[in-house]
């Protein structure tokens, strides 16, 4: 495992800074104890005991073989093959659809045009016929 320290220590060995990481065991003990010290297993200060307080354990770095490696490569450059076509199909199909509705929105603007000129008409006559009606009346 390896092991950081929290804060500058006096070793057998000399001074360990702050932050420097290490090789380390869990330095056996009484069964159970949850606070056992570190003890490093490797390079200059090999032998020094670190209380668990002053040091915290980080996770070893995941290392592949080369297949494995490949694997994934080969599965996310599948799985954004899938999604680019996924999107080229749904582009295909926003411009299909696009094309459907352009001419109904055309006819559209036609209808609104024809309603509105018959709503000016209408509203021409019926003035007229009130202005007749007035003119009967007087």
């Amino acid at each position: 495992m390896k092991i950081k320290t929290i804060k500058v220590l006096r070793g057998s060995k000399g001074y360990i800074g702050k932050g420097e990481e290490f090789e380390a065991r869990i330095l056996p003990s009484m069964p159970f104890q949850f606070n056992a010290p570190f003890q490093i297993i490797e390079g200059e200060h090999s032998g020094v005991i670190i209380p668990r307080e002053n040091a915290i354990e980080i996770e070893n770095e995941k290392i592949y073989t080369v297949k494995q490696w490949k694997d994934q490569e080969d599965y996310y450059t599948e799985k954004l093959i899938k999604a680019e076509d996924k999107t080229k199909r749904l582009e295909k199909l926003v411009n299909e659809l696009t094309k459907q509705i352009d001419p109904k929105n055309k006819e559209i603007e036609k209808l609104t045009f024809f309603v509105e000129m018959l709503s000016t008409a209408l509203e021409a006559s019926c003035k007229a016929i009130e202005a007749l009606k007035e003119q009967k009346a007087n």
